[in-house]
């Protein structure tokens, strides 16, 4: 296990203030084939960027150089990385930006959800994948300053999961999920099957958002959702078999009987959202 290369290395950078194992090995969820994720938490004034390369060179199984991807590279959220092989692993490593981490949590806890467009996250990346991340990480190093503990307390400030993350949730993703489904129902019944299911794809998205939310569990991408739907107390039954059986009807032109499923699907999760009422949120 590369956990100890890994920290041992970059945790000796200008600029890094902690670094946590992320992804499904933080989470128990790891399975024989998953690589390792590492949150590299790091002060965006003091990274020493130079540094940071050379790490990745020497941690590297092959010392490729060019590794490091920097802050911003991927985007706003994802924003850097690199990825390597250690010790004959598989190793994502992954920038985050500290003060941003702190920001979005107190965004999270205020109640302001946002999603935006990110490669690799097809329905896209909420904010609240940062407090994900921030529940689920295991420290495994931290400057005298312990970022990574000061953040858990301040996710948890208000209990196991923010009051106001999960009202806005399921108020902003559950109008989405309403909002989408209405737009593929046109297209459905025209046969212009793969504007439905992209369509489709939004709704069901939306739905898992709800549901983690209303279960008080925190969702860290679109990545297995589905599937894990069934782990959760409140829930429909035979979710992702009634999606499966919605998307292949859609494909076959049987859009009358999709939405009889998929109609059914957003009534009984409305029903379960209904003590969380409808809630204003800032559309991004």
């Amino acid at each position: 296990m590369p956990q100890a290369r890994v920290t041992e290395a970059l945790s000796a950078v200008r600029g890094v203030q902690a670094i946590a194992l992320g992804g499904s090995h933080s989470r128990g969820e790891a399975g024989p084939h998953s690589d390792y994720d590492f949150g590299i938490y790091y002060d965006e004034a003091d990274l020493d960027l130079t540094a940071l390369e050379q790490a990745l060179t020497a941690l590297d199984d092959d010392h490729r150089t060019g590794l490091l991807h920097p802050p911003g590279a991927w985007g706003p959220w994802i924003n850097g990385g690199a990825w390597l092989t250690v010790g004959g692993v598989p190793v994502d490593i992954l920038l985050r930006e500290i003060g941003k981490v702190e920001q979005t949590i107190r965004d999270c806890l205020a109640g302001k959800v946002t999603i935006d467009f990110q490669s690799g996250h097809p329905f896209g990346f909420v904010n609240t994948i940062y407090a994900a991340e921030t529940h689920y990480c295991r420290p495994l190093w931290q400057s005298t300053a312990a970022p990574l503990d000061r953040l858990k307390s301040l996710l948890h400030s208000d209990g196991p999961y923010p009051p106001r993350m999960r009202e806005t949730t399921v108020g902003r993703f559950l109008w989405e999920a309403w909002f989408s489904l209405a737009c593929a129902r046109t297209a459905a019944h025209k046969g212009d099957f793969h504007y439905a299911e992209g369509s489709l794809f939004r709704t069901v998205c939306a739905w898992v958002q709800v549901l983690f939310a209303l279960n008080g569990r925190y969702l860290m991408n679109e990545k297995g959702a589905l599937a894990r739907v069934r782990e959760l107390a409140l829930r429909p039954d035979e979710m992702e078999a009634r999606v499966r059986e919605a998307y292949r009807l859609i494909a076959d032109g049987k859009a009358a009987e999709a939405y009889a499923i998929l109609d059914a699907l957003h009534g009984e999760i409305q029903a379960l959202a209904q003590g969380f009422g409808t809630v204003q949120t800032e559309i991004r």
